[in-house]
This record gives structure tokens, C-alpha cells and sequence, in this order.
């Protein structure tokens, strides 16, 4: 037994309420068994109860052993007083308040079905990918379908406190948020943080400066870059360095190191020099980026907004000096839709709940309802076992799912995992 279960059992009443009393003998009514607490205090807020007839409204904790109260030191803890209610499994010892004034309580020992707890532990015990893959072919589509819908909107949720706390750094200035999110999501998993590091190393306002001459715009990405810090054979390089030579001066620029870049077993067309390309593309022909973001209506919106092509240069090279067969670099729609997915629809998201505006977090949702599932090996994972995708919007839900539950075995706080613990043997 543990208090996570005994938690579970409160907050969903899964015990036998009918003849509820007290250790005492005084019969408990549960009217509302309060918001579980997640932060340090008592178990669960605001909680109201009947006992003897007598509103009462306060908090509850609860305990595997009575005597736990005591080995907390809640009876020191004036937190503690305004408890209404202790819930335990075992009721060893008398549960005492701070002024000696005893605290009512309840023992739920014998008073669950044992299929409960069983199915609990089957769960728990499990070595699976994820803890009920093996039975998730019992659940319906409502319950599975609906849970998704909820993990969908947490990980929106969770995006826009992390947006929030970038907001924060950068004085609420969402042009700027907005673009280092964009940089850090160009070098999608594997560049990710170099290209995080080359946006907080080159502020927007600075490449807007320079936004109409493409080469100034690439001298000052290449540059700070740390690529450009090699002799070249090729005019345009050479170009490129001498021009971020000159603007470096100017602005006392100090490039990261070329050594965070990776190129090893990436295809190509995904090397950073074509994405540090493309991005110097979006820069000069992208006028107000964000404010362009906060009026896409449809994915042919947003796709149009990322077709991209690198200047003449890169049509047949990939990296400075070395030629390559001729070929257009224009970004693929699956580079796109990940940009959407992962930085766009989040910020339509967190405008929304910022500005207090349902229209831009419902069109956030409908863009990642629109966009096709991401394929990777989670979402196969998923597909094995059951789960089929159909849009990013499951998708996005599926990957919460895995990381932020399954993976911490999470399964009372989980819809899925409800149905199974309560589905009968």
C-alpha cells in the first residue's frame, strides 16, 4: 500500500462511502473531497464534509498509519490545524492537533474492493514500453480519445509557461521570444542548442538592421556562427568572412564555437550550413514574423510563410568550398510542419492565454488538427500497441503521455490508467 493509492481512492471516492464514520464513531458524509495539493501542506484543499451533521470546510491529509501525523511533525505545524479530516489506511494511534484537540478519522482499510489494488500493482510491475500496453486494446475510443485531448492542451500548457519565462527575460518582447524559439527549432533535435546559443549570441533587432542585404544578413549568422573562422577558396565565403570581419568590429561580436555544431550522420539537406541558410532567408524576406504567425487561418498559411530557398550558392553545396551536385535547398514540407508543430502553434497558444484571446488557442489547436501525425519511433511504439495517430495534435498528446506519465508511472492520475484500474478481473 502506498499514500499515492490511498490519494487515488480519496479524490475518486472508490471506497464504500455509504457507512462512512469516523475511528470515533461520528458518521462522515463527503460533500466534496477537495483539490489534491501537489506543493507542501496538507493532501487536499478546501474540502467539504458532513460529520454528525455539522458542515465542515477545511483540508484533509492522509497517511498509511495514523501515527504517521506524528512522525511528520504535523503536530507542531499550525498548517496542520485547520485539517478537518485524516485519512489513513490504519488507524494505530489517536491523530492530534498543535493544541492536543483531536483530529477526526477515517480508516479505509477493507473498505475498497481488492481489484483495485491488484490492478494497481499489475500495472506498477510492469516492464512494458509503457505500463498497460498490454491491455490497452480493452479501452474505447471515448475514453482514449478524450484522455488525448486533455495531454494535447497540458503540453500546450506546459509550452507557454516555459514561453512565459522567456517572455520574462526579454522584457515581454514576443518578436524576440519568438525568433529564438524559431532559431533553436532550425536545428531540430540534433542542433537544437547550438542554434539556441547563435540567437541569444545575435538579437533580433541587430539582423533586422541589415535585414535588406542578404549577404550581411549571412556574414552575421555564418560569422557569430564560429564557421567563418577558416581560409576559403570560394568568392562567396570569403565574402562572407570579410563582411562579418567588418560588422563584428562594429558590433563587438564574439562567435560560439564551431565545434557545437554537428554535421556527422545527419542526411545533408539537414546540415547546418543549409539551415543556417534558410534561416538567413526567413530573415530578409519575412517582414514582422511573429505578427505573420498570429494571422495564419490554415496550414497553406503557414507552409507559405516557411517556403524557403538558401541564396545561389547553396543550390550545389552543401558546406563552404566543397561543390556538390546541383539541387534546390528549399526547406521539406515535413521540416515545416515540425516547425509548426513545435514553435508556432505554441506561440499562437501562449498569445492566446496571455491576451486572453480563445480565438488564437482554438486556432492553435485546429492548425495541429490539420497538421498530418509526426512519424517517429514513439508514435510507432504507440501504433504497436494500439494507439493509432491521426493528426499532431494526438501525436503531441501521445509524446506528453509517454515522457511526462508512462515513463513516471503515473497511471492513478491518468484516464487510461483509470479504466484499467477499475475494470473488473
Amino acid at each position: 500500500m502506498n499514500e499515492a493509492f490511498l490519494h487515488y481512492l480519496w479524490q475518486y471516492r472508490l471506497f464504500d462511502a455509504r457507512h462512512l464514520a469516523t475511528s470515533e464513531g461520528s458518521i462522515v458524509e463527503i460533500i466534496r473531497p477537495g483539490k489534491l495539493n501537489t506543493d507542501a501542506g496538507p493532501d487536499f484543499f478546501n474540502a467539504q464534509l458532513r460529520i454528525d451533521g455539522t458542515l465542515w470546510a477545511g483540508n484533509v491529509e492522509i497517511h498509511l498509519h495514523a501515527s504517521d501525523w506524528q512522525k511528520h511533525g504535523h503536530h507542531f505545524d499550525a498548517a496542520y490545524d485547520n485539517c478537518i479530516l485524516h485519512v489513513v489506511f490504519e488507524r494505530d494511534v489517536a491523530t492530534l492537533r498543535k493544541d492536543g484537540s483531536s483530529v477526526p478519522t477515517i480508516e479505509l482499510k477493507n473498505k475498497f474492493p481488492d481489484h483495485l489494488w491488484m490492478n494497481y500493482l499489475q500495472l506498477l510491475g510492469t516492464r512494458g514500453w509503457v505500463p498497460c500496453a498490454h491491455r490497452l486494446k480493452e479501452l474505447d475510443s471515448i475514453t482514449v480519445d478524450g484522455w488525448l485531448d486533455r495531454i494535447a492542451v497540458e503540453r500546450l500548457e506546459e509550452k507557454t509557461r516555459s514561453i512565459r519565462q522567456f517572455l520574462d527575460w526579454s522584457r515581454n518582447n514576443w518578436e524576440e521570444t519568438f525568433y529564438q524559439h524559431l532559431a533553436k527549432n532550425f536545428g531540430f533535435q540534433v542542433n537544437a542548442l547550438p542554434f539556441e546559443l547563435l540567437s541569444r549570441s545575435l538579437p533580433l533587432n541587430l539582423l533586422l538592421k541589415h535585414r535588406s542585404r542578404l549577404l550581411e544578413v549571412e556574414a552575421l549568422l555564418f560569422g557569430q556562427a564560429g564557421l567563418l573562422a577558416q581560409r576559403f577558396h570560394d568568392a562567396y565565403p570569403i565574402s562572407l568572412s570579410t563582411e562579418f570581419s567588418h560588422l563584428s568590429r562594429i558590433y563587438n561580436l564574439k562567435p560560439i564555437s564551431s565545434s557545437a555544431w554537428k554535421f556527422l550522420r545527419l542526411r545533408p539537406s539537414n546540415f547546418p550550413t543549409i539551415r543556417i541558410a534558410q534561416f538567413a532567408g526567413l530573415i530578409t524576406t519575412q517582414e514582422n514574423l511573429f505578427s505573420q504567425i498570429l494571422h495564419i487561418n490554415s496550414l497553406s498559411d503557414g507552409l507559405e510563410i516557411f517556403k524557403l530557398t538558401p541564396s545561389d550558392y547553396w543550390m550545389n553545396h552543401y558546406v563552404f568550398d566543397k561543390p556538390s551536385e546541383a539541387m534546390m535547398k528549399s526547406m521539406g514540407k515535413s521540416s515545416v510542419e515540425n516547425i509548426l508543430i513545435n514553435t508556432v502553434v505554441p506561440f499562437l497558444f501562449a498569445w492566446g492565454t496571455e491576451q486572453g484571446s480563445e480565438q488564437h488557442k482554438k486556432k492553435a489547436l485546429d492548425l495541429l488538427e490539420s497538421i498530418p501525425s509526426e512519424d517517429n519511433n514513439l508514435i510507432r511504439n504507440w501504433k504497436e500497441a494500439g494507439i493509432m495517430s491521426r493528426s499532431a495534435f494526438q501525436s503531441q498528446a501521445l509524446i506528453q503521455l509517454k515522457i511526462h506519465h508512462c515513463a513516471e508511472k503515473k497511471c492513478l492520475s491518468c484516464a487510461i490508467g483509470n479504466q484499467l484500474i477499475n475494470s473488473l478481473p
